[in-house]
């Protein structure tokens, strides 16, 4: 289910909670005798406010070190196709084909073993092929070799940099806590004695909604490779992929 429609199934369903509890006797008699509650519920938001605004920093200090470990292990799949250019015909040929079944296998395989953190077989004999195939460069050209020994050894650590970021996930007990405060949040917010129902209405419902849409943000950030509001696709290896092709077309031509 998209954002959006989580956020509107929250607003219905506690519409109904609210329409139901201004209507029973119980909230009647309690509404008379609020006293200091509301003073008690603001210390509860503030509460949850400190716990979501470490939660959001940690997540998404976490999404945009993600983001560049992608990114830098595709431009150093980029640099290296292009490093490959000066090298004998038969080892350049090898290269750029290990370099497009690499990007192909990413694309096939999408993020289901990143999210557990999982090492895909089928790229590590490439990156083992690839490594045999730096290894067969004549020795001649010291200053090549060394910048695509370089390279390959940044491919590695941005791989390496991606699937970490991947699989680190909030604490259980930080996701409970948040989960137990948006929830004590939300149901509290109907205890708030406003006598115009319809004023009663637009503030509980906007606190609530609030409350639950900071916890949708956070949860969504906490699960990078999950379709969501923020997550990573292989879009960027599919355009490497077809730079890579329409090059291969105008060397052919």
């Amino acid at each position: 289910m998209s954002l959006r429609r989580k956020i509107i199934a929250f607003i219905i369903g506690f519409s109904a909670l609210f329409a139901f509890m201004r209507a029973s006797e119980p909230y009647v008699m309690l509404s008379l005798d609020l006293g200091g509650i509301p003073w008690l519920y603001s210390t509860i938001g503030g509460l949850f406010s400190i716990i979501a605004a470490f939660s959001i920093q940690k997540e998404w200090e976490n999404w945009n070190n993600l983001v560049e470990a992608e990114k830098n292990e595709i431009d150093s799949l980029e640099e290296l196709w292009l490093w490959a250019e000066h090298l004998p015909i038969n080892i350049r040929k090898k290269i750029n084909e290990l370099i497009r079944e690499y990007l192909k296998v990413m694309i096939r395989e999408g993020w289901q073993k990143s999210e557990r953190g999982e090492r895909s077989e089928d790229l590590e004999k490439i990156l083992l092929e690839l490594r045999q195939t730096i290894f067969t460069i004549p020795q001649s050209n010291h200053h090549l070799i060394s910048n695509i020994f370089s390279l390959f050894s940044d491919l590695l650590g941005h791989r390496k940099d991606r699937l970490h970021f991947s699989t680190r996930h909030m604490p259980d007990i930080l996701r409970y806590t948040l989960l137990f405060s948006m929830g004590l949040l939300t149901f509290l917010s109907l205890l708030i004695g406003i006598k115009n129902i319809w004023l009663a209405y637009v503030f509980t419902v906007s606190i609530a909604t609030l409350a639950y849409t900071v916890f949708l943000v956070i949860i969504d950030l906490d699960n990078p490779l999950s379709p969501g509001g923020w997550h990573l696709t292989t879009k960027d290896y599919e355009d490497l992929l077809q730079r890579l092709k329409n090059d291969l077309s105008r060397e052919k031509e």
